[in-house]
């Protein structure tokens, strides 16, 4: 699914943009400025700490927006309760653009599943604006590791119910839910040990403490480099250019598994659609440039263009697919 949705992104991404560049269209929207926007500095809330992966694609969005707008754009860190804190403040936020939300894979999709009251719902309080990252996860082992393929990994899981133990980033994070749903499918025991962010997981799988990891592609890149991890295989749908002799899990046994982690740009529901236009689009221009297509290669993404409908279509199957998980995997949340 995920994959034809990549295509379809591309293609009808890539039409919208020559289309604008044949009729000549500024990097602002004509409309929009006849409307006064923007007239003041726009907001980004994100809910997580500064310099992670997430944190750097959403700069770098803000960075591309202000050249464009004409106006200071601010990424507004907010941390806690799960990204949960910026959510709510920008879910209720005055729909007129300047307060934007830049939402990601938990928040949106699984937080969803397993907590009774967020204080805002993904479904009707946002409204999609465009993707920023799409990143699949790798599932890696250790150097010194014994297991040279997925199937070396599985095979001693099967000859030895309970004995193989994975790190993850968190509880309910995309690689938690991607582990329960390999022992799942697979008919394995495996034991999940939670870390409080990935740096603690990675250094423990290095040093061989943990068994695997499903970490984001961009985190495990330069370690793999260095000779202190191995990456079995990747948990999306196809394999990445950015790495294509990687196979996939669903390529190798499981078809249909897939896992990233993604993050968009968000406005509160009822913000006027030509705002909403307007934002995509110069984000979209942004992705032309090679500076930006460098640096989201160098987190693990590429810089693909998407409209507000296709980033809408792709956030509820995000939300229907981890429903599905959470409840196939039975997990409960915190």
């Amino acid at each position: 699914m995920l994959a034809d949705w990549d295509g379809l992104v591309r293609r009808v991404g890539a039409l919208a943009l020559a289309t604008a560049t044949l009729l000549g269209l500024p990097a602002t929207s004509a409309m929009a400025q006849s409307k006064g926007y923007p007239d003041r500095p726009v907001k980004i809330l994100f809910g997580y700490a500064p310099g992670g992966g997430a944190d750097i694609i959403a700069r770098l969005m803000a960075d591309n927006l202000h050249e464009t707008l004409n106006h200071a754009v601010i990424v507004d860190n907010r941390p806690g309760a799960s990204a949960n804190i910026a959510a709510q403040a920008a879910a209720h936020a005055a729909p007129d653009g300047y307060t934007l939300f830049f939402g990601t894979s938990a928040e949106i999709a699984i937080n969803k599943q397993v907590m009774k009251d967020m204080g805002f719902d993904p479904d009707t309080d946002f409204a999609p604006i465009v993707l920023g990252f799409n990143v699949p996860l790798a599932l890696v082992v250790g150097a010194k590791s014994p297991y040279k393929t997925l199937n070396d990994l599985i095979e001693d899981a099967r000859r030895n119910p309970g004995k193989l133990n994975y790190a993850s980033s968190g509880s309910g994070s995309p690689g938690h839910l991607a582990g329960e749903m390999l022992a799942l499918r697979t008919k394995t025991t495996m034991t999940h040990v939670p870390y409080k962010g990935g740096g603690p997981a990675l250094t423990d799988v290095i040093g061989g403490h943990v068994d695997f990891y499903f970490s984001s592609l961009n985190s495990v890149t330069q370690h793999v480099k260095a000779g202190t991890l191995r990456i079995l295989a990747l948990s999306s749908l196809k394999r990445s250019p950015l790495v294509p002799e990687i196979p996939t899990v669903a390529e190798l046994m499981l078809p249909g598994f897939d896992f990233t982690i993604w993050g968009g740009l968000f406005a509160p529901s009822k913000t006027p659609a030509e705002i909403i236009t307007l934002l995509n689009r110069d984000v979209n221009l942004a992705y032309q440039k090679p500076e930006v297509k460098a640096r989201l290669n160098a987190e693990g993404s590429e810089a693909a263009a998407n409209t507000p409908e296709q980033f809408a279509a792709f956030v509820k199957s995000e939300i229907a697919k981890y429903a599905i998980v959470v409840k196939e995997v039975g997990y409960k949340g915190q």
